[in-house]
């Protein structure tokens, strides 16, 4: 609360962050409800849910990145604006925790990811109008994240092993189970997939998998060529992938040696960034581990970094993310499930990972075992 801090001084007295330093805040598109901001507004600023602070009209957001260091901002709201406008009063520069994620400001906005609203995770988007004031710009909903938030104690699996041995897996929206086998063809390993009973193999081979929602999986082979199953046979797409992702409304994305791209039905569109392993929620928004084991969601845009640190994600057709950790265990490295504000980990460890449409993963060990969760 503002009364735990030194009482509101005037921006002389503070420094002032002007349009060199900040840009952030622009018209609202759509309507928001003021009375929502002035009454509910708790800003969930890290993976511990660490929130901000709305008293007295005045809203304080605790970390935002401004070319590359962290400030504490503190924003007076206008009253009787609409859409809602802030200005700013003072603002502090800070450190930041390496577990913690922070709001960003760049070129003139403010892009905050997770706003809480009545238990609902939201971001928002905020446009400098002014030397100091800021107004509501843009906002959606957290699908993914809200889907999420449930009790951790509902998601420890039961694993049962399945026979067969595979090097990478993936599950379709419509429940299809494909593997890349341990078996060296040309062009990696062997594909199989799961009949329900066993494993059943067709034409080809690859290194990297992940399956549409018709139950069509996609490849990456040694030679980084990507192909997609057509019903009877493959069909090369241009391009070059490390890995693919594919979410349940049918969005393709892969990361590449040269960055990420998504698929149009044409052609493969770029976005910013880089990384190793990726896969999509089912509204098409990416989420992707780097070359550092770093994890991070693609939101309005922006590569938003989520703590800890993984070596392969996998999300379900429910919205439920589960990640590979970084830290060894028996089997692989630990395994964890996303809740909306921090991983919780599952017994078992594994190196690879899918998840069904139920949000149950399905995990490879370190010698191929397979297993599936119950």
């Amino acid at each position: 609360m503002l009364r735990s801090h030194k009482p509101k001084q005037s921006l002389s007295n503070h420094q002032v962050i002007n349009s060199n330093t900040l840009s952030s805040i622009g018209r609202s598109s759509r309507a928001f409800n003021t009375l929502c901001l002035t009454v509910a507004l708790l800003l969930g600023t890290n993976s511990f849910a660490q929130e901000g602070t709305f008293d007295n009209d005045i809203f304080i957001i605790p970390y935002v990145e401004v070319d590359g260091s962290f400030y504490r901002l503190e924003l007076h709201l206008i009253p009787n604006l609409d859409p809602p406008e802030f200005e700013l009063i003072a603002y502090s520069e800070t450190s930041i925790a390496p577990e913690l994620y922070a709001s960003s400001f760049f070129d003139g906005y403010l892009f905050v990811p997770d706003v809480i609203i009545d238990g609902l995770s939201y971001w928002i988007e905020l446009h400098q109008s002014g030397e100091t004031s800021f107004e509501l710009n843009d906002y959606g909903e957290n699908l993914a994240q809200n889907k999420n938030s449930l009790d951790s104690s509902s998601i420890q699996p039961d694993w049962q092993r399945l026979e067969g041995g595979a090097s990478d897996i993936g599950i379709g929206a419509d429940g299809s189970v494909w593997v890349i086998g341990t078996d060296e063809r040309p062009g990696g390993y062997g594909i199989y997939f799961w009949t329900g009973f066993d494993w059943q193999r067709v034409d080809g081979a690859a290194v990297r998998i992940d399956v549409d929602p018709y139950g069509n999986p996609w490849i990456v082979n040694d030679s980084h060529q990507i192909y997609y199953w057509n019903g009877g046979g493959w069909t090369r797409l241009q391009g070059d992938a490390r890995d693919v992702g594919i979410g349940a409304d049918g969005t393709v994305w892969i990361a590449a040696g040269g960055g990420i791209y998504r698929w149009d039905g044409y052609d493969w569109e770029r976005t910013s960034g880089s990384a190793v392993r990726i896969d999509v929620d089912p509204f098409g928004t990416p989420w992707v581990v780097d070359h550092t084991d770093d994890i991070y969601e693609l939101i309005r845009g922006r590569w938003i970094k989520r703590p800890g640190g993984a070596r392969d994600i996998g999300i379900g057709a429910d919205g439920s993310v589960w990640v590979i950790g970084t830290s060894s265990g028996s089997g692989g490295h630990d395994i964890f499930r996303w809740n909306g504000n921090f991983w919780v980990q599952v017994f078992g460890s594994a190196r690879q990972i899918s998840v069904d449409p139920e949000g149950i993963p399905w995990v490879l060990g370190t010698g191929g075992e397979i297993y599936r969760g119950l």
